[in-house]
């Protein structure tokens, strides 16, 4: 497989296809994500194993998502056109927000499911700066709109999105014993951040929320992988879960847009819904 210039659609990722209805099943499960279901209960197993195929299904599942469910051409001309007219329709909000959703899904499954376990750089910043265009044109922010989206326009263009792509393609899937560390690891960051609650930090807040986002998407791609009601359960429960923290840190962005609360300084206590629910998930968690 070429390298330089590489082209994703030749990628071993790629083949074998995985059939339209899986990739529209696995992109359902990552727009409800964050949709509270507070009446579902925590399922006894939250640290389901997976077998070394499920591994590699789950991973090329996500890069077909991506590369094949984004329109890179009809997504840099909206890009184009939002960043030069400083506003998008409520269409217009809704296809960049599945665009991005897709380049998310796929960061995190280079975290979850290769022996990396960690965010491609170059896939990491190009997902930060349309999370900051998508605020910037949501607040109505001209110039943030207009910088960021030239950013990203130049970015995805095909002289410079195989830097992007070819990591993505080339990493490793880990082993089942490789993955279930790497979860005990973030459980064990995120029992350490539940201490925090009573007093933190927006950019705490954010880094807590960032491994219930991860673990979730973990869970969207095996239960798709391998359907099962206690898989669907235990999305439902880290998507209330994660749902409560986007709320919650929604306000904190607009605090910090408009000046009246530093991101990284100022304290405050979280909701009292989320350190219960994420502790009773920890408790069920084996060490």
């Amino acid at each position: 497989m070429p390298i330089f210039p590489f082209r994703p659609s030749a990628s071993r990722r790629s083949t074998p296809a995985f059939p339209q209805k899986m990739l529209d099943t696995v992109f359902e499960h990552v727009l409800l994500d964050d949709v509270p279901h507070p009446d579902t209960p925590l399922p006894d197993d939250v640290l389901p194993t997976c077998e070394m195929a499920e591994i590699k299904d789950g991973y090329n599942l996500c890069w077909q998502l991506l590369e094949h469910g984004v329109d890179r051409k009809a997504f840099r001309r909206l890009i184009l056109k939002i960043a030069l007219s400083g506003k998008a329709s409520e269409e217009e909000q809704l296809a960049f927000k599945y665009a991005r959703a897709k380049f998310k899904h796929m960061r995190f499954a280079c975290a979850n499911f290769t022996r990396h376990h960690r965010y491609p750089i170059l896939l990491h910043l190009i997902t930060i700066v349309m999370g900051n265009m998508q605020d910037a044109f949501k607040n109505h922010q001209r110039r943030a709109t207009l910088t960021n989206g030239l950013i990203l326009w130049v970015a995805l263009s095909p002289a410079y999105y195989w830097l992007i792509a070819a990591p993505i393609a080339l990493w490793k899937e880990d082993n089942t014993a490789g993955i279930i560390a790497y979860q005990k690891k973030e459980n064990a960051k995120l029992a350490k951040l539940i201490r925090k609650l009573d007093s933190t930090t927006g950019h705490e807040f954010h880094v807590m929320r960032k491994i219930i986002s991860r673990r979730v998407a973990f869970n969207d791609t095996l239960r798709t992988i391998r359907p099962s009601q206690k898989l669907n359960q235990l999305s439902e429960y880290l998507a209330t879960i994660n749902g409560l923290m986007g709320d919650f840190h929604d306000g904190l962005i607009e605090k910090k847009l408009e000046g009246t609360q530093d991101y990284r300084r100022d304290r405050f206590q979280s909701p009292e819904e989320i350190p219960q629910r994420l502790q009773a998930f920890l408790k069920r968690c084996p060490r």
